[in-house]
């Protein structure tokens, strides 16, 4: 699929529109220090925790896995059991919802660079409309987030009907940018549609 300037440059523009919608939503866009804080932040948090609590761990205690690459240690060990079904679900949540953004950032990339990789943009279609469709098996245990912290707000168990309607909503337009993508349509106005219904979930049930 060779995309055309007019593609990229209305990518771009469809781009700065995001940005224009996200701030009526409490989409911040950091400052060039605020970056340069929340990566030193970030840098220094992470020589201590993996992400969402993994902890790290000494080279010497590190989990020994072997394989045809010989022998290596993991020192991002995999929490061994969660406490309860919720905690399991929360992380599983947590990791499919970033999968589905590196999905979309992917095809993103794609469009506005001129680093190729378009023929990748069919499966990344794919692989959101494969997880799209699944979101709400994601929700079916009470799993807030808590005061104060990143996540799930309760109004999601509080108001089912209403957010299976966001979920409903976004399995289907993400099956149709599948179908886009496949069709050779208008990738630009797809990634509109799906963004779209991202933002309003998030301005609606998730707590920032």
């Amino acid at each position: 699929m060779k995309l055309s300037r007019n593609t990229r440059a209305g990518v771009g523009l469809a781009g700065v529109g995001y940005v224009l919608v996200a701030g009526f939503v409490a989409f911040a866009i950091p400052t060039d220090a605020a970056r340069q804080q929340e990566t030193a932040s970030t840098s220094q948090a992470h020589s201590h925790s993996h992400d969402h609590g993994h902890s790290h761990v000494d080279a010497d205690q590190a989990e020994q896995l072997t394989g045809p690459f010989g022998p290596h240690g993991d020192r991002h060990p995999q929490a061994p059991v969660f406490e309860t079904a919720a905690d399991g679900l929360t992380e599983r949540r947590r990791r499919s919802m970033s999968a589905l953004s590196g999905h979309f950032r992917a095809v993103s990339a794609t469009l506005l660079s001129d680093a190729g990789g378009e023929e990748m943009i069919q499966n990344h279609a794919n692989a959101l409309a494969a997880l799209g469709g699944q979101i709400d098996t994601l929700f079916k245990i009470p799993s807030p987030a808590p005061e104060g912290e990143k996540g799930a707000l309760p109004v999601i168990w509080e108001e089912q009907e209403r957010f299976a309607q966001y979920t409903a909503a976004f399995a289907t337009e993400s099956a149709q940018f599948a179908q886009t993508v496949q069709a050779g349509g208008d990738l630009v106005n797809g990634l509109h549609d799906l963004r779209y219904y991202c933002v309003a979930c998030h301005a609606d049930f998730r707590q920032r």
